[in-house]
């Protein structure tokens, strides 16, 4: 009876999933994590030992995170490098930059051999994760190791989803180790491997009604949340699908449950996922092509009436709510890329992008379906399929191992155009905020701490008009001409110093620029090396801090990239020899110091991103700071002569206050924990 429960489980009940483990089923299990952790490790193992230094990727952007965070993850910091400036909570999630900076610490290995080995962790953990879930809630061992595998050497979602023209041969692609490897999806992946865990223990929570599995979940809920942006989405739609399918007559107390934990794990990672952030992610993710619209409401309406149709199909069609639960979540998942590739909408942001569970719940779906049909035969016919179906995946593995040793072989990131235009940047160009091209950009901080005009998450853009600034100077024209007037008109706005220019023969991969040769003749060469070429943009000082008329600051952010009336008349105040310069230095991420000599009825520009977050004071007395239409900072001090001007950050009052909650439910959940511990220890001595 043992072993026919450990190939077919039992699985159609709560209480089923609640017999003893015995020894042989036990057993199996660590053999099969054992086993799916080493095929992910053979197939993986240079991230642990070799630095491979992909540049067309955003790993530089992680690294540099784990190199210059410092404290900033125990209260509210300003990161002056990417996008003129942003509140260090909107940089990224914080989950992978900070185990990159523990375990860079911990080894004493550079930060990118660290963040290396933090992606080979999050690959492999995921088919552990997937089938420690599966097992423990159907109690079908055999067929939790068949998904893992499935999940770990098979791409489903290429048939249905492909990236590119169909092939049904794009199945066996490698396609997650790509993503995590060649592209920049640590993050995504670290939300995704640990969400079947999540689920796992919000079915125990649910179930056991206990405080340590409260915990628990909230715990990755949290986790999720730090790891990336997707995870609250991918927990909402696992449980939008569990609801429905587990003990349907303690929906209520379920749903109570979920939305505790849920809510409990938020407010554990509040500051790097503040409301404003989830604001400015809907709106950077809803401009462009796949706007929200009409279309996408319709498709929402169909998706959800078809998920409604499959859920009561599911419910009179079989008794296994775990086989209900996969199903719903496989489909709700899959819509999202479905829709937009196939009817080019969106309801949710990015939705091609959930692809990377599409490959997971695909996997769960496929092989628990088949288990409807297959546990009709003997354990014995069961377990010569079971056999039978090993021969491809070595295979696999081989194929998957060759693909591996391809793409990472060794590399010297210093060898690289992006680590030689950033220390060059560095070094030649002290104090100058620069604009560096795509993935140059990307890397910079990872080596330097240049000051850049881009350099940050266009998906969570702190400063959409600062966006629209730097998309300008990539393509602000249908000329060349029009395209290095309009580009240069918005670089002295934001105080660009130099700007990068990277031609179609260089090394950086996204290569942006549409005119890439229109500051030729133009602007002054400062250097150039394999078809990078670095520009001087004319400024009369390197100072962020400019005095100008009030009446020529930018009151309205432009509505096309080639309105430039407001924006002229600006730079024309910043070149204008007669209005006295401002000495601008930063003491420290939080503190800006600005000394300059003017009248009462000037203004104070100040090329830094505006935050509620500053504050002025002159002499000691406050001074109230505005947004122009450019997203920066502007002030009146009211001097007459010399004039002191010293800003301070402190968050604002949002951060401030996610922050306050945070601290207060990391408390409750240590003292939470305690409390498990205590009684855990009463009991025993009882």
């Amino acid at each position: 009876m043992q072993s026919t429960r450990v190939l077919s489980g039992a699985g159609k009940s709560p209480q089923a999933a609640e017999l003893p483990i015995g020894r042989s089923e036990l057993l199996f299990a660590v053999a099969s994590c054992v086993v799916l952790l080493w095929i992910n490790v053979y197939v993986c193992r240079e991230l642990f030992s070799t630095p491979t230094a992909y540049m067309n990727s955003m790993h530089g952007f992680w690294i540099a995170l784990a190199k210059g965070a410092g404290n900033s993850w125990f209260h509210p910091t300003w990161w002056p490098y990417w996008d003129c400036g942003i509140p260090f909570e909107w940089a990224y999630a914080p989950l992978v930059p900070a185990l990159t900076a523990a375990w860079s610490g911990l080894r004493g290995i550079s930060p990118s051999m660290a963040f290396q080995a933090i992606s080979g962790l999050v690959y492999c953990l995921a088919p552990v994760s997937l089938f420690l879930m599966a097992w423990l809630l159907t109690r079908a061992a055999g067929y939790s190791f068949f998904a893992g595998l499935f999940y770990s050497l098979v791409a489903p979602e290429q048939i249905l989803a492909p990236d590119g023209p169909f092939s049904l041969h794009a199945i066996r692609d490698p396609r997650r180790l790509f993503l995590l490897t060649v592209w920049d999806d640590t993050p995504h992946l670290a939300a995704t491997s640990l969400w079947p865990l999540a689920i796992l223990f919000l079915v125990l929570s649910m179930r056991k009604r206990r405080l340590i599995y409260y915990l628990i979940t909230s715990f990755l809920i949290a986790l999720m949340a730090a790891a990336s942006e997707f995870g609250p989405v991918l927990m909402a739609m696992a449980v939008v699908c569990l609801l429905p399918v587990y003990c349907r007559a303690d929906f209520r107390r379920n749903a109570i449950v979920a939305a505790g934990v849920g809510a409990f794990g938020y407010a554990m990672i509040a500051p790097f996922l503040p409301p404003s952030l989830l604001l400015a992610i809907r709106q950077s993710s809803a401009a462009g092509e796949y706007a929200w619209n009409a279309k996408s409401a319709l498709s929402a309406a169909v998706v959800v009436a078809a998920w409604v149709i499959l859920c009561l199909c599911l419910l009179r069609w079989t008794r296994d709510w775990t086989l209900q639960f996969f199903v719903l979540l496989a489909f709700l998942i899959s819509s999202l890329p479905l829709t937009m590739q196939y009817f080019h909408t969106q309801f949710v942001p990015q939705p091609g992008r959930y692809k990377l569970e599409m490959e997971l719940v695909l996997a769960l779906a496929l092989v628990f379906g088949l288990r409807v049909f297959l546990r009709r035969l003997s354990p014995r016919a069961q377990a010569v399929l079971f056999a039978a179906a090993l021969l491809p995946a070595g295979a696999q593995i081989v194929s998957y191992r060759r693909f591996a040793k391809n793409i990472l072989k060794p590399a010297d990131e210093t060898r690289t155009i992006e680590y030689q235009a950033a220390t060059w940047s560095e070094k030649n160009l002290p104090g100058v905020r620069i604009m560096l091209p795509g993935t140059i950009a990307q890397w910079a901080n990872a080596f330097t701490g240049v000051e850049q005009l881009a350099g940050g998450a266009w998906s969570k853009a702190y400063n959409p008009v600062q966006q629209d600034g730097r998309n300008a100077v990539y393509s602000g024209g249908s000329t060349k001409e029009e395209d290095a007037q309009v580009s240069l008109a918005w670089l002295q706005a934001y105080g660009v110093g130099a700007v990068g220019i990277s031609g179609p023969n260089s090394q950086e991969f996204w290569k942006p620029y549409a005119h890439p040769t229109k500051f030729d003749g133009v602007l002054p060469v400062l250097w150039r090396a394999g078809d990078v070429t670095i520009y001087r943009v004319p400024q009369r000082t390197n100072s962020f801090a400019h005095v100008v008329p009030e009446n020529m600051i930018v009151r309205h952010a432009p509505k096309e990239a080639t309105d430039r009336a407001e924006i002229n008349l600006y730079r024309s105040a910043l070149e204008e020899p007669s209005f006295p310069t401002a000495d601008f230095r930063w003491d420290g991420r939080n503190r800006m110091q600005i000394r300059t000599n003017m009248r009462e009825d000037q203004a104070l520009s100040i090329q830094v991103n505006y935050h509620e977050g500053w504050h002025a004071t002159v002499a000691g007395r406050p001074v109230r700071l505005r947004r122009d239409g450019l997203g920066l900072m502007w002030l009146k001090p009211g001097c007459r002569g010399v004039c002191e001007v010293q800003l301070t950050y402190d968050g604002g009052p949002e951060l401030r206050l996610c922050r306050l909650v945070s601290t207060v439910a990391i408390v409750l959940w240590v003292a939470g924990l305690l409390v498990f511990a205590g009684l855990r220890v009463r009991s025993a001595v009882r």
